[in-house]
């Protein structure tokens, strides 16, 4: 059942219990002496289910903000802890003024880096020949910095200057 209906539920039962005082001046003493237990239950049993929803919502929605704040600071930490030619890569494009650079594709420290989101490939086709490349199975393309690790990186450039 859908919190709104269930909501709708617990107010009705409340305001036919609150109207019970003035309603038995229009003799409707029959009404609650058969029907009063049921709408106590059914009131009660939509007020325990939506209070158990609302927790459960709010029990996701803390655990979410919980698992997006750790993944930020993990994020953080491993950009912040780059050691030898990935932070090497990582100063090399922060220096540059539009924070790109060609680097191989096929370099094991730059998958990582494009895996932990740490720069991306511009999706460009290039044309190679083979005689502008030393290695025409392994071209340079061209990578950015990553925009969320900009962010960490512009917060704490003193380590990247």
């Amino acid at each position: 059942m859908k919190p709104k209906t269930k909501f709708v539920g617990v107010v009705f039962g409340i305001v036919l219990l609150c109207l019970k005082p003035f309603l038995i001046q229009y003799n409707m003493n029959w009404f609650y002496n058969k029907f009063s237990w049921i709408i106590i239950l059914i009131t009660l049993f939509f007020a325990a289910s939506l209070t158990i929803e609302v927790i459960i919502e709010v029990c996701e929605w803390s655990k979410n903000k919980y698992n997006r704040w750790k993944a930020e600071r993990d994020y953080e930490k491993y950009i912040l802890g780059l050691s030898d030619k990935k932070l090497a890569i990582v100063k090399k494009f922060y220096a540059n003024e539009y924070h790109q650079g060609y680097l191989r594709e096929n370099d094991t420290n730059v998958i990582e880096l494009v895996n932990m989101d740490v720069i991306m490939e511009l999706n460009n086709e290039i044309i190679v020949r083979e005689s502008q490349v030393e290695d025409i199975n392994d071209p340079e393309f061209l990578f950015v910095l990553h925009p969320s690790a900009l962010q960490v990186i512009e917060k704490n450039s003193k380590k990247f200057n």
